[in-house]
């Protein structure tokens, strides 16, 4: 037996159109190449549907990811509600080492020097100690006043990352759901 080669291009072209032309001189031969040319744009259409239906299954399938993605942003804006709650928590450290306690300390100061004040008429160094602990008052109060914009504004940052993280969450949502229906 001799092996079968296979015919160089322009030779199966020309063999093709022998075959082709032979077959339209009749009206049977029309009528298999149009019914040949039909059953194959069925055949080249459903291969074209099952291709686009996989490539759909395949991009909603890492179901896996999205459940990784959403474990993740759950975690994220847990770990955001926490350091809001903290930032926003009174502090239970000592008091007395707190810019409240020293503010509050140096008002009861400036009371007790103006108390002293009444009994003497005139009191030069009781004046600069009044001058003395309203600058510290007022420092003290512009520094706690700073600071807790500054917590504020975090807190408000913290709100802002979280409403975006739960719009994320939801359409990370939505796919698993599409996902599960599909």
């Amino acid at each position: 037996m001799q092996p079968l080669s296979l015919p160089v291009a322009e030779d199966a072209d020309t063999e093709y159109r022998a075959i082709e032309a032979t077959l339209l001189e009749t009206a049977r031969g029309r009528w298999f190449l149009a019914e040949h040319g039909r059953r194959a744009r069925r055949l080249d259409s459903n291969l074209l549907e099952d291709a686009i239906k996989r490539l759909q299954n395949s991009l909603r399938e890492p179901p896996a990811l999205l459940g990784q993605l959403k474990a993740e942003i759950e975690t994220l804006k847990a770990s955001l509600a926490e350091t809001r709650a903290r930032l926003m928590a009174r502090p239970t450290v000592d008091e007395s080492i707190l810019p409240t306690h020293a503010i509050l300390k140096a008002a009861e100061d400036i009371h007790d020097i103006a108390w002293s004040l009444q009994a003497n008429p005139f009191d030069p160094k009781g004046c600069e100690e009044i001058a003395r602990n309203a600058g510290k008052l007022y420092a003290m109060s512009q520094s706690q006043a700073a600071q807790s914009h500054r917590a504020v504004a975090a807190a408000n940052t913290l709100d802002a990352a979280a409403t975006k993280l739960e719009g994320i969450l939801e359409s990370v949502l939505h796919e698993l759901k599409i996902d599960d229906g599909a």
